[in-house]
């Protein structure tokens, strides 16, 4: 648990276009979209193991992830795993169950919201350049849809 700066990171290998792609239009890096994925894919308790070539997986270093995503994700292994602090000793399992979660949750994007903002090139999806004006708002609207769902339900 020290925040290791030298992990690669993966993505499924089948989202690097979009990746690319949502960088500097909804998201400045590729590390604040990987964050919103892995809080989707935890939130809606789903993790999916990636696919693919290895060599077609990497994306960032951790070097970027800043440190209060460090501690959401800490916090997400902990909560899962009863508060077992070896659950978060070593960054490299910390960021291997991440990016399952992280994972998932590009699935959960797609499907409940960026669907309607790609176009499929070679079985890869990309962003679709005529609606990506209104994007980064609405992007925005759904990431806080997703907040006020918990807080609607938590108040029942």
């Amino acid at each position: 648990m020290k925040m290791d700066r030298e992990i690669r990171v993966k993505t499924e290998g089948r989202y690097k276009r979009l990746y690319n792609d949502l960088k500097n239009v909804v998201v400045g890096d590729s590390h604040e979209l990987f964050f919103v994925c892995a809080c989707l894919g935890y939130k809606n308790q789903r993790s999916k193991p990636l696919g693919g070539s290895r060599d077609d997986r990497d994306r960032f270093y951790s070097s970027t992830i800043n440190p209060r995503e460090w501690a959401c994700y800490y916090a997400m292994l902990l909560e899962q795993n009863g508060m077992d602090f070896l659950a978060i000793q070593d960054d490299k399992s910390v960021i291997a169950k991440i990016e399952e979660y992280a994972n998932a949750g590009i699935d959960i994007l797609m499907q409940d919201f960026l669907g309607d903002y790609t176009i499929t090139n070679g079985g890869e999806p990309q962003l679709d350049p005529g609606c990506s004006k209104e994007l980064p708002k609405q992007f925005l609207h759904f990431v806080f849809e997703q907040i006020d769902t918990d807080i609607d339900n938590s108040s029942l």
